[in-house]
């Protein structure tokens, strides 16, 4: 494990950056939506299609940011364990979503499925054998 830890690292790094930046973009677009009627909006024409625009633009950046990293992340170590690392981002969401999202809701098979999603990205990251 240590040695595909030191082989992958600075992937593995740059992946987790992107899982982060990608769970933290889809924040970004989910909070200015919470209140949105999409009908007014289109009724608003242009103006307000571009309000909506901006107000998401935010996140499109951070999420682009993070499709960046993932990318030059890519280059630092094995495809095959370098890849789940962006599972990730589905437990970075969750967080972000809890703590930010007040109307979210957590059950307890949730956590455990946060849990086992860890677990596999500690078990394949670790499985590098080169």
């Amino acid at each position: 494990m240590l040695e595909s830890l030191k082989k992958n690292g600075k992937g593995i790094i740059l992946l987790l950056i992107s899982a982060f930046s990608l769970a933290l973009g889809q924040l970004l677009w989910k909070k200015p939506l919470e209140n949105v009627d999409i009908p007014v909006v289109i009724a608003q024409g242009f103006s307000g299609i571009w309000l909506l625009f901006l107000k998401v633009l935010p996140g499109f950046i951070v999420y682009a940011i993070g499709a960046v990293v993932m990318t030059i992340g890519l280059g630092y170590g094995e495809l095959s364990v370098l890849q789940p690392i962006n599972s990730m981002s589905y437990v970075f969401a969750l967080i972000l979503s809890a703590i930010f999202v007040p109307t979210e809701t957590i059950s307890w098979i949730t956590i455990v499925g946060v849990f086992v999603v860890i677990a596999g990205v500690i078990v394949i990251g670790g499985s590098s054998k080169k």
